[in-house]
């Protein structure tokens, strides 16, 4: 075996696929609570979370309050990182748009920034450049 860092993805919504091909009934929701976090910890270095499931948005389509997830993980040792942040209106919080336009380029930086106060360890992006300048 190689000694290589590993990551559970966790989704926004539905079940890993190994676990449905093995008739076990977990969804990627009962791997962010504090006991499937605790298992997750026994084989993995991090989880990869979608970005609403650490921080849910509003009716609104703003920002809602953080969840327990990071606090969680990092309570069993677990890394966590969010995915995926884009820059793109479609794809960001409503506060964090800069027009109506869905493929205009909002304020990824700022949307970056909430997230990492809230505890997110490190991201995925399609925008490398803004992320890196952003937390590094």
């Amino acid at each position: 075996m190689t000694k290589v860092r590993l990551a559970q993805l966790v989704d926004c919504s539905g079940a890993p696929y190994d676990l449905v091909a093995a008739g076990d009934p977990r969804t990627y929701a009962d791997l962010v609570t504090r006991a499937g976090l605790a298992q997750v910890a026994r084989y993995a270095d991090g989880v990869g979370v979608c970005k609403d499931v650490m921080i849910p948005r509003n009716a609104d389509g703003t920002l809602g309050a953080p969840t327990a997830v990071i606090r969680d993980a990092h309570r069993v040792g677990l890394e966590v990182h969010g995915w995926t942040f884009r820059r793109e209106n479609q794809f960001l919080p409503a506060e964090f748009r800069s027009s109506a336009d869905p493929n205009a380029v909002g304020d990824l930086a700022g949307e970056i920034r909430v997230f990492v106060a809230a505890g997110m360890d490190g991201l995925f992006s399609d925008n490398p450049d803004v992320a890196s300048a952003t937390v590094g």
